[in-house]
């Protein structure tokens, strides 16, 4: 087998059917695949790739684009068996909107030729219903996601593969219009319904967060973001998806009312102990980061929760919970009053 075929192939899988990709543009993809490649060596294999495949060269304009002719075939794997068929179908699923979408877009014909399989050749076996039977459905209120620009999401992934710095438009909320900046993507984070990355903003050290939908416009840079020293699954575990959190603290809480069966079967952390005080009543230590999310949790638990320690928490939570119930308080006094209006 020639030593060059994987790149070939996977040259092949890179280029787009709607849209170019110029010399260049490829060459990165491949870098970012393991490839060390020059444009000049890109260029030949594509030459010689047009020669047996339908592929062509836009050469209307700089920077010369590359992609599949219009109404090509895709390509197939022929032997691809029904677990990896299901598997297939599963991953553009459940990834679509996380991967990058040239990543998406390459694995394409790999879940068409799934759903192909699926749909003739395995249409008796239980396993081609998994994915309708199958679903992954967060806690809370299922919020409609919010609306991210396809340029905006194209430039953002694929700055995090490639390593790149972005130049954004961004909207802070309560702000009329976007501001310019020139960030470092340092990873991608799905929380719930929204996106999420995690920047150093230019001339800056710390890291901070900011949501792709509210990103207006995004352009890549042709300077490295340094996302090979950022470690995402540490920054994850320090907290910062929590909102801020850098303070560990231990947690002791009292839960009533069915509310300690949760966090028996999912933990709060490695060391937690949980012991049945007396009927219904449970007693719950942890060591947890003191974050926003953690005093949203606990505050949603309402009277099922009773904060013993950290004192400073207990006392924080408590003034909350008496701002809630003065408010509930002030509604109802101003109801009874509207109904001694006369009419």
């Amino acid at each position: 087998m020639d030593r060059n075929f994987k790149r070939l192939l996977d040259l092949l899988l890179l280029l787009p059917r709607t849209g170019r990709l110029s010399t260049s543009q490829l060459r990165e993809r491949l870098v970012a695949r393991g490839y060390e490649v020059t444009a000049r060596t890109v260029q030949r294999d594509l030459e010689e790739l047009a020669q047996a495949y339908p592929i062509e060269c836009d050469a209307r304009s700089r920077p010369y684009g590359w992609s599949w002719r219009a109404g090509s075939p895709r390509l197939s794997l022929s032997g691809m068996d029904w677990a990896e068929a299901v598997s297939f179908q599963m991953l553009a699923t459940y990834l679509d909107g996380v991967l990058p979408p040239s990543v998406m877009e390459s694995l394409q014909p790999y879940v068409s030729e799934a759903r192909s399989k699926l749909e003739q050749h395995f249409h008796d076996l239980p396993l081609r219903r998994w994915p309708e039977r199958v679903r992954i459905v967060a806690p809370g209120p299922a919020g409609i996601p919010p609306k991210v620009s396809k340029s905006v999401h194209a430039t953002l992934t694929e700055a995090v593969l490639l390593g790149r710095q972005v130049r954004i438009t961004y909207q802070r909320f309560g702000q009329e219009k976007g501001k310019q900046y020139a960030v470092s993507p340092l990873g991608l984070v799905q929380f719930g319904q929204c996106l999420y990355l995690p920047v150093r903003f230019d001339g800056h050290v710390d890291v901070r967060t900011v949501k792709m939908h509210r990103v207006q416009r995004a352009e890549m840079l042709d300077r490295p973001s340094g996302i090979e020293n950022f470690d995402l699954s540490a920054w994850i575990e320090s907290g910062a998806m929590g909102f801020g959190g850098n303070k560990l603290i231990h947690l002791v809480v009292r839960l009533f009312d069915g509310a300690a069966e949760w966090v028996q079967e999912s933990p709060l952390s490695l060391d937690q102990t949980l012991v049945n005080e007396y009927a219904g009543v449970y007693l719950l230590k942890s060591t947890v980061m003191e974050t926003v999310q953690l005093r949203r949790w606990l505050l949603g638990l309402g009277p099922r929760v009773e904060v013993v320690e950290p004192i400073e928490l207990r006392d924080e939570l408590a003034r909350e919970v008496q701002r809630t119930a003065d408010r509930y308080e002030i509604n109802k006094v101003c109801q009874l009053s509207a109904t001694d209006l006369p009419n």
